[in-house]
């Protein structure tokens, strides 16, 4: 396709070269004082599109590219300045203040009659400028063609105390809202059925007579207009424009925020497909690893969740602004093609994943850091005070644990947050304040305060409490956890056993499951606190013959020798076992072997070595932990 960019200023040629190949040049004439507009955004949008459409009227073949450029100050727009003059009036108005600079960009078409626009905005601090050093730059004389007189390339240093916003905007056009636009217009318009849906991704399928196209937020079935990029390649990202029909998997979901926060992939597809699709995911994995042993593909069906919605005993919300109020969300869920403010926070007026009671604990939390008249803390900036809210629950005991987590910038005012929580959700057990300053946005207990209540809330598995602190490693969706636990343990005495290990022991729920099974069992793990509640743990349940030990895997099992134990239980994180931590479960040569994994790619590439060192996979059950997501829980027994 011709391109023309509808401008001589050889800062747009220099950029515009940057993002395609080959265009030509052929200027604008339009008299900018025809367009008639007070906002500064509006004039840049009209002033854009009317030199696009008044270079393609004897260019109707080519894709015309226009830009305009204003410069704004208290809703005044500052445009091409007309004399030095009129230039020195500019400069000084904006000296010490800090003004908007505004870049619109209209993509034009005449013979497919087709237009796209869009706009930049960045912000502009100057500093407080000396007469010498606006007559000095004025002296240069190449303020004319410049919105608000000046280019930034010539005067940042001198000038500029702060850019807020795309460089690129203040020089004339802004690189990444252009490639958007481009990519946009080169976009093709079809309507196809899903045939397939994929995870871990969870996107729908449809295929083309030369590639299959990924469309976020459709399920097989479905017919939908979607838009997409063509490529060479056999993989395309699509955008789902409207639904035509839906197919027969798609229902109604009860969230009202369900596609829009980051919780859940695919709340509107019906749970038993859900399963089928996890189900088959599992299958292609362990197909790409045992490509040619049918036996070990022998995967048992998959174990819904007791609970599909409300099922997760703990979450990590983050405090956001809008309209200038705080609120409480998830991160904005993100698909190809669309352009997000990053890190932007979803509100949400209840969580279908956590507790029905988020629906008074976001409304009271809100309510008060509100009251505080501290902000919210940025992540661009590294200012402010509210970072997280972390809502633990006991799903069998109903108790109940809040966890603010804020910067240690400010103070919590305490008693009005601990008053007016306890007022409006009663059924709290455990307040905690945690100060976190880390630079990440993860949830940190580096100092923490008991406003109110227990230090910890407790949970029961299979008729044994389980304490829960603030830091403590406990299984998110413990009615799931306990279908897994009653396996391992109905396991354990099928085996007959006698000495049991576990690895990854987190605060020892699997172990002390297993002490009903076993003669003698042993939890190591490398978290202090994760020891010190397992061991608190025992007391709670009069538990004797187990044991827990402080420790890394790796260093661990040195000093462990054969024979020691006939069953190993491995519950590793998401990463799976180390290179050095898997060559030393081999080398125990334990005869039984129970793998609880959350991640099926790692769990397949352990077990391959493992049945590479002559263990045999006797069977595979997945189940459901994670309704609504594309994660689910595995366990594996191995034999010698």
């Amino acid at each position: 396709m011709k391109i023309i960019l509808a401008s001589e200023s050889p800062r747009r040629i220099k950029l515009l070269k940057k993002a395609v190949g080959s265009f030509s040049v052929i200027p604008s004439r339009l008299d900018e004082s025809q367009i008639q507009a007070e906002d500064p955004i509006s004039f840049a949008l009209k002033a854009a599109e009317a030199k696009a459409k008044e270079v393609a009227k004897n260019q109707p073949e080519a894709l015309v590219i226009a830009a305009d450029t204003v410069v704004t100050l208290d809703g005044k727009i500052f445009g091409k300045p007309a004399d030095r003059t009129q230039a020195r009036e500019m400069l000084l108005e904006l000296s010490g203040r800090t003004h908007e600079v505004v870049t619109a960009i209209a993509l034009y078409h005449q013979e497919k009659d087709r237009l796209l626009t869009g706009y930049e905005v960045s912000r502009m601090t100057f500093k407080n400028l000396t007469q010498d050093e606006i007559e000095a730059y004025l002296d240069r004389n190449t303020y004319r063609d410049k919105a608000g007189a000046y280019a930034i390339q010539e005067i940042k240093r001198q000038f500029v105390e702060r850019l807020e916003g795309d460089y690129h905007n203040v020089v004339g056009l802004p690189l990444r809202l252009l490639r958007r636009l481009l990519n946009k217009f080169r976009e093709e318009k079809v309507v196809v059925e899903i045939t397939d849906f994929k995870l871990p991704e969870a996107v729908g399928l449809a295929r083309t007579q030369n590639s299959f196209i990924e469309v976020p937020g459709a399920y097989p079935g479905d017919v939908v207009e979607i838009s997409y990029l063509p490529s060479g390649s056999q993989q395309v990202k699509g955008k789902l424009i409207s639904l035509i029909r839906p197919g027969t998997f798609r229902e109604k979901p009860p969230c009202p925020h369900a596609g829009l926060c980051g919780g859940c992939a695919f709340q509107d597809l019906n749970y038993e497909e859900q399963l089928r699709q996890k189900q088959k995911y599992l299958t292609e994995i362990f197909c790409q690893y045992f490509p040619d042993s049918g036996r070990y593909l022998e995967i048992e069906k998959i174990l819904p969740s007791p609970a599909r919605f409300f099922y997760r005993n703990k979450m990590e919300f983050s405090f956001g602004q809008s309209d200038g109020k705080i609120i409480l969300g998830l991160r904005e869920k993100t698909r190809p093609h669309q352009h997000r403010r990053p890190n932007r926070v979803v509100p949400l007026e209840i969580c279908h994943l956590c507790t029905p009671l988020t629906a008074r604990i976001f409304a009271a939390v809100c309510r008060l850091a509100d009251r505080s008249g501290l902000p919210v803390f940025d992540l661009v900036s590294k200012k402010g005070f509210f970072r997280h809210l972390v809502v633990r629950e006991g799903k069998k005991t109903g108790q109940l644990m809040l966890i603010i987590v804020t910067t240690s910038q400010a103070k919590l005012p305490a008693e009005e947050f601990r008053a007016g929580l306890l007022e409006a959700v009663p059924e709290l057990t455990s307040l905690w304040w945690v100060e976190n300053d880390r630079i990440a946005d993860v949830v940190a207990c580096e100092k923490m305060h008991l406003l109110h209540g227990q230090e910890a809330i407790e949970e029961e598995l299979l008729g044994l409490r389980f304490k829960i602190y603030p830091s403590s490693f406990f299984q998110t969706n413990p009615l799931a956890a306990e279908l897994v636990y009653s396996r391992l343990q109905g396991k354990a005495r099928e085996l007959r056993t006698q000495s049991a290990l576990g690895l990854y022991c987190g605060s020892g729920a699997i172990e002390i499951c297993l002490s009903r099974a076993a003669y003698e069992v042993v939890g190591i793990d490398w978290e202090a606190d994760n020891i010190k509640t397992a061991t608190e743990n025992l007391t709670i349940n009069g538990i004797k013959n187990v044991r827990f030990v402080e420790s890394s895997v790796e260093a661990a099992l040195p000093a462990i020798s054969r024979g020691s134990f006939d069953l190993l239980v491995l519950d590793p994180p998401r990463a799976g076992l180390s290179p050095r931590g898997l060559k030393r479960v081999i080398g125990l040569k334990i005869p039984e072997l129970l793998y609880v994994s959350c991640n099926p790619v790692t769990l397949a590439r352990d077990l391959r070595e493992l049945v590479r060192s002559d263990y045999k996979i006797n069977s595979l059950t997945p189940v459901d932990f994670f309704p609504h997501t594309p994660h689910l829980e595995i366990v594996a027994h191995l034999s010698l």
